[in-house]
């Protein structure tokens, strides 16, 4: 069967399952529960099960039934979800992954630099950002990790961790499926299985498709851009071969075939040898291009993990080994119009991943409670690009010339991590931990202009070869005092670290192809209060981190440029608060503050479009770093003898952010207040819901950035127009088998 026949298989399959007869799936999604209290919620954030109000850190969480809401569909929707974060667009978001956590954002255009942000799925590292923006399929919950988590996470989590966990086979068989129809002719389903397969045996399944058309309108007539076709899977087996050891395999994976916008040419200059300047050519509106060469994207990621857990007495010792895989090709129409300022802009990169860890949790004298372990990671990434010069970039240069770059970078990893939470009385818990890495990397890099006409253009031949081999300790270290039963104050210091980075990109000189490693501490306090009758939950935390050697990597509009920033400091809070004041209306509302300025910076590029070379940039806010982001949310719910009938209102806000450090005003986003609805009907056996994302139908920049070198002297990306739908799903959990 051809993958087109899956497809339509797929959709009519999706079709059918949706209005199963069964408990309903949408009901927990849509419904306010009567006994939601913050004392049930359970995390695993510091890699040992314990109640959201006890974990002395900021996190925050989001259950199966949060993840199931008609506005949250994949990664980058979750991103903004919470407070104090943010996620860019376009090529930064999609396959850049430059996602900000407490104004710390990177921006990962290539396999030698890597996030601040760490993305955990199911105990495993996710190695490229090119793999980030996943479908939410099959999750159990999503735990989000605020400041350094280097003691027992380490790899890149010097901003934080999103930790998501994906839902475990059941112990008795189960079906669920939902439908997505909305506007741009989208079609988005999901279906899953689960349940007993043999004794001591049980298995999941679960698949997903998406295909929508693209919301950037072609104006020539060729298909539209910043569509959808994507599939993505999720299955496990897990085997309980006795009281004391089980075994559990998981694997996923996704392919994307969509046709991506990457973003708007908004500012167009066609330059002419021994001519001053640029032609400025007049932009198109947002979600508007008129491309006479397509973008394309073929991506696809795989992985697969084996979790061995041993129970030794009152201890559990655990082994993690995991695989990944991800590849993708990409082609983009730099100038998005019907001219040739590039004849081709060709770029891939290729990833493979092992990690193995070994964890061993337990208790220590009936008092304290440890995690310890080991872990090993080995990432071998390599990558390679095109560019050719068009004929309208210069009438003199004829015979489309080419720069071509070849990198490869390798990562080896080593860790021993230990942490201890030791009663000092009966309300006063001390937590202390550290992290010992050993990070060797090894990076090789061409850049090859065979014609010498990239290099008029700032591009010249360059071969490069870097060796880097990092040490560090990161403790952590935290007191946690219980004021009243449900109640907690908290303190904490941590410290994070991530290893050296290496410029494998288009690049002007030689100069600014490394970066050292960079560290942060952070000093965290905090309250976690619930309230029963109220059923009422308050977290508050307030922060201050000082960053040395900040990575910084830079689109200068001659190629990208890395370097150490000197230092940093970013002082801020988050505050979430949810409470049910009736018996059928919720309230939940969160807002993050973030000042991030950088303390030392005296060689910051300045864009070529903005008159190139190098300034101070100190005191100026960090890139990708929003001040404010806020979200409020309003549910509403009344019984009716038809079903149960509810409405939701979302409002999420972000504050201007700036995309490059000289915090110039034509590489800035602007504020943004996005409205997300949902009106669901819900039966014991079923639910249908209507929903609007961005229903005001604000247009509103996420990424900016200048490629004057090729004809291009700015970028934008924008955010989703006004989408729309209708969403049916149901969950069966009968006895299949009967």
């Amino acid at each position: 069967m051809d993958f087109q026949s899956s497809r339509r298989a797929m959709l009519i399959a999706g079709c059918c399952l949706s209005w199963l007869g069964a408990p309903g799936l949408a009901q927990a999604e849509t419904s306010v529960p009567e006994g939601l209290s913050a004392t049930d919620i359970v995390v695993t954030a510091r890699k040992t099960p314990e109640k959201l109000l006890d974990a002395p850190m900021s996190v925050s969480a989001r259950s199966a039934a949060d993840l199931a809401a008609p506005r949250l569909r994949d990664f980058a929707d979750l991103a903004g979800d919470f407070a104090n974060v943010s996620m860019s667009g376009g090529i930064a978001g999609g396959l850049q992954g430059q996602i900000a956590i407490r104004g710390i954002a990177t921006l990962v255009r290539n396999i030698g630099l890597e996030s601040g942000v760490g993305i955990y799925v199911d105990d495993v590292f996710i190695g490229r950002p090119d793999s980030y923006n996943m479908d939410l399929l099959d999750i159990d919950r999503a735990e989000l990790l605020r400041g350094p988590q280097g003691t027992v996470y380490g790899k890149n989590t010097i901003a934080g961790v999103v930790n998501i966990v994906s839902k475990a086979p059941g112990d008795k068989p189960s079906a669920s499926a939902r439908m997505d129809i909305g506007n741009y002719g989208l079609i988005r389903t999901q279906a899953a299985l689960s349940g007993p397969l043999a004794d001591g045996l049980k298995g999941s399944v679960a698949v997903g498709y998406v295909s929508r058309d693209g919301y950037d309108k072609n104006l020539s007539g060729g298909p539209n851009a910043d569509n959808a076709d994507t599939l993505s899977w999720r299955g496990a087996l897990a085997y309980q071969a006795s009281d004391h050891f089980s075994l559990t395999l998981r694997t996923d994976g996704l392919r994307d075939r969509s046709i991506p916008g990457f973003y708007s040419a908004t500012e167009i200059g066609q330059y002419q040898i021994g001519l001053p300047g640029f032609v400025l050519i007049p932009q198109l509106p947002a979600h508007q291009i008129n491309n006479n060469r397509p973008n394309s994207l073929s991506r696809d990621d795989a992985g697969a993990s084996l979790t061995a857990d041993l129970a030794l007495g009152g201890s559990t010792l655990k082994s993690i080994t995991a695989y990944r895989f991800s590849h993708y090709r990409a082609s983009l129409d730099d100038d998005q119009q019907q001219i040739d300022l590039l004849s081709s802009d060709l770029f891939g990169d290729r990833t493979k991943v092992w990690s193995e860890e070994l964890r061993l949790n337990g208790h220590l004298f009936d008092r304290a409670t440890y995690v310890a372990g080991l872990y090993f990671f080995d990432q071998r990434a390599s990558t390679d690009r095109m560019l050719a010069i068009g004929n309208d970039l210069n009438a003199m240069i004829t015979g489309n010339p080419a720069l071509t770059t070849i990198g490869a970078v390798s990562t080896r990893s080593y860790a021993a991590f230990g942490n201890v939470d030791w009663p000092l009385a009966d309300a006063l818990m001390l937590s202390a931990g550290a992290r010992y890495t050993v990070e060797r990397k090894d990076a090789h890099f061409t850049q090859d202009d065979q014609t010498g006409v990239f290099t008029m253009f700032g591009l010249p031949t360059i071969t490069f070869a870097g060796h880097s081999t990092n040490r560090d300790l990161s403790p952590t270290v935290s007191l946690r005092y219980a004021i009243a039963p449900h109640a907690n104050v908290y303190a904490r210091v941590a410290r994070g670290f991530k290893s050296a980075a290496y410029n494998v990109d288009l690049a002007p000189s030689i100069a600014g192809l490394a970066a050292g490693p960079e560290h942060a501490t952070t000093y965290e306090a905090g309250i976690k209060a619930s309230i029963s009758p109220a059923q009422a939950t308050l977290l508050l935390s307030g922060f201050h981190t000082s960053y040395t050697d900040l990575q910084v990597a830079q689109i200068t509009g001659s190629g990208t440029v890395l370097g150490n920033a000197g230092r940093a400091s970013i002082n801020g809070f988050e505050a979430e608060v949810s409470l049910i004041p009736l018996k059928h209306l919720k309230l939940r509302g969160s807002l993050g503050y973030a000042d991030a300025r950088y303390d030392r910076f005296d060689n910051c590029a300045v864009p070529l479009s903005e008159g190139g070379g190098a300034t101070n940039c100190v005191g100026k806010r960090l890139t990708g770093a929003p001040e404010f982001t806020a979200q409020a949310s309003i549910e509403y719910g009344i019984a009716l003898p038809v079903g149960r009938l509810s409405a939701n209102l979302t409002a999420n806000h972000q504050s201007s952010v700036f995309f490059e450090p000289t915090n110039s005003d034509r590489f800035r986003g602007r504020a943004r207040t996005v409205l997300d609805t949902a009106v669901t009907l819900a039966q014991p056996r079923w639910s249908v819901a209507v929903w609007a994302k961005n229903l005001t139908d604000q247009v509103y920049e996420t990424y900016r950035d200048d490629r004057s070198a090729t004809g291009v002297l700015r970028t934008t990306a924008y955010g989703a127009p006004r989408t729309f739908g209708v969403c049916p799903s149901s969950e069966h959990s009968a006895q299949l088998a009967a």
